[in-house]
């Protein structure tokens, strides 16, 4: 396979002709509702990318399928796809680190998603991250993992397959490009290009392409390396029926789902599936899927025959049967906090699968760590992820295999902010002065609507009012009323306001906040 063999597609050329035209017209300094539009391109282009993902998700699957049947002839591509799987995982992340470093700095709010954020307007941002701050080092790491890449993919493909070479080339170029103003040619940087000038909608939009042509190459080289494997020259003395289950037990309720396939399948003949009392689904890569309702506990069997043809065009059944259980659900899987995660905190998770010892199961996640204790995960988000997102993968060593059983995500939010109060009154309240002075501090209360137990500790404040038509305050350094402040105070009259401002306090990660000023009417 080659890039000539790859032509566009309408919906890839429809695309890149929306960024062209969106290109010009931020050269013509054109903003306002324009703006949005590079959302939808990066929108368009995310969904694009999405697709290329599907096409190598059917490209790894065909190179398993091909390596079970000649694990000697097709092991050493395979590998190599692999190598560029994970090259390609690394690289995209790295993008998509760069993205929500970006989205924080322009909108450091709890809220902030890369789907919703402030700023895209903004077009110092971008220039700031990459190009000014650290001496552009930022930049100069993406060009090299960049270039790295693409470094291996070529080194992955033929020198006689020039067109595929020059795909790769063109598509993950960080070469600088040349200017003409004046009669005089110059060359503007690649980073310039990227986000120099540029609104930080539009810096997204462009690293988004990037990251669809690192899986577009992805699939152009992996599709080379498999077409490479010469299928037809395999020689079969067996036809080895395989099914694939999710798991050998299920929860009542549930859905057991089983794969099937006969092993080095042509994908372009693929295989019809007769099963007694059932009907099976065929996907696209020629695998049968079987869907049975979990009704009722107790074992469970089913039979039936794949049908697939010889060399001769002949139809040959071979039987197939499977056999699992369905069981009671006698354990909650638990995630806590709904589906949140707090940055810098300590979060709960209870995991468990009904039918596996705790010591069977696997757990993984990303932007996040995590330690075991007792039956709990205490789950704890990396500094500077609020705003994204973490997923936790359910793996579990079943019958000598490690099987995948599920994810879930979560998204990881800032601390709040606590509410300052005296005396368990707050903003807004009335408040005898006996009681006001006998409180003696300010605390800081986290909401009723949070769960956690997290205390923050107050450590500056002012208190306010006003005295014979002047404003008077004194400040503590501490969370204890100071006796300048206890003589203010003491003062007051029935019906003056007291103000308690510049609060601070410091919370459990040693960041300070700034909370909300308290006005008290005294009673």
């Amino acid at each position: 396979m080659s890039g000539g063999n790859c032509p566009e597609t309408p919906r890839q050329k429809m695309i890149g002709m929306m960024y062209l035209f969106l290109t010009a017209m931020l050269a013509l300094n054109v903003s306002g509702e324009l703006l949005q539009a590079f959302q939808l391109v990066d929108n368009s282009i995310q969904q694009s990318t999405k697709a290329v993902d599907n096409k190598n998700n059917q490209l790894y699957a065909a190179f398993e399928a091909a390596e079970f049947a000649n694990p000697a002839k097709v092991k050493d591509n395979h590998e190599k796809a692999q190598q560029i799987r994970a090259a390609a995982d690394t690289l995209n992340n790295s993008i998509q680190e760069l993205k929500l470093l970006m989205m924080r700095t322009a909108d450091p709010s709890p809220e902030a998603t890369l789907e919703n954020y402030k700023g895209i307007e903004n077009q110092d941002i971008a220039a700031q991250i990459m190009i000014t701050e650290k001496g552009g080092q930022r930049s100069e790491e993406l060009k090299e993992k960049i270039v790295a890449y693409k470094d291996l993919l070529v080194s992955l493909v033929a020198t006689e397959d020039t067109a595929l070479i020059q795909t790769i080339t063109n598509s993950l170029s960080t070469e600088d490009v040349e200017e003409k103003k004046k009669g005089e040619v110059t060359k503007k940087p690649w980073e310039s290009q990227l986000f120099e000038h540029l609104p930080l909608s539009a810096s997204f939009a462009l690293l988004s392409s990037i990251q669809s042509n690192v899986r577009s190459t992805q699939a152009d080289v992996v599709a080379y390396l498999l077409s490479k494997v010469d299928e037809g020259s395999y020689k079969f003395n067996k036809v080895e029926q395989i099914v694939i289950p999710r798991s050998d037990v299920v929860i009542k309720g549930g859905e057991y789902y089983a794969e099937m396939l006969i092993a080095a399948t042509d994908t372009l003949q693929p295989p019809t599936y007769r099963i007694e009392g059932h009907s099976a689904e065929i996907l696209e890569n020629g695998r049968g899927v079987l869907r049975i309702p979990a009704n009722s506990i107790g074992k469970k069997t089913w039979r039936g025959n794949i049908i697939f043809k010889d060399p001769n065009g002949v139809d040959k059944s071979y039987p197939i049967s499977h056999e699992y259980e369905v069981v009671q659900p006698n354990v909650v899987i638990s995630p806590t906090k709904m589906n949140v995660f707090y940055e810098a905190l300590d979060n709960p998770v209870e995991i468990s699968v009904p039918g596996i010892a705790s010591s069977q199961i696997r757990i993984s996640m990303t932007n996040a760590s995590y330690n075991k204790r007792g039956n709990e995960y205490i789950v704890k988000p990396q500094a500077g992820k609020a705003g994204g997102k973490s997923i936790i993968t359910v793996s579990a060593d079943i019958n000598g295999q490690t099987r995948r059983l599920g994810s879930q995500e979560f998204r990881i939010k800032r601390v709040p902010n606590p509410i300052a109060m005296v005396a368990g009154l707050g903003d807004g309240d009335k408040i005898r002065k006996n009681l006001l002075i006998a409180a003696g501090y300010v605390t800081a209360e986290m909401g009723e609507d949070f769960d956690f137990d997290l205390k923050f500790k107050v450590t500056q404040f002012s208190i306010g009012t006003y005295r014979k038509g002047f404003y008077t305050n004194e400040v503590s350094n501490s969370n204890k009323f100071t006796e300048a402040q206890e003589n203010l105070l003491k003062g007051l009259a029935p019906g003056n306001k007291v103000y308690i401002e510049d609060i601070r306090a410091v919370g459990p990660d040693g960041r300070t906040r700034k909370l909300g000023s308290i006005t008290f009417t005294v009673d």
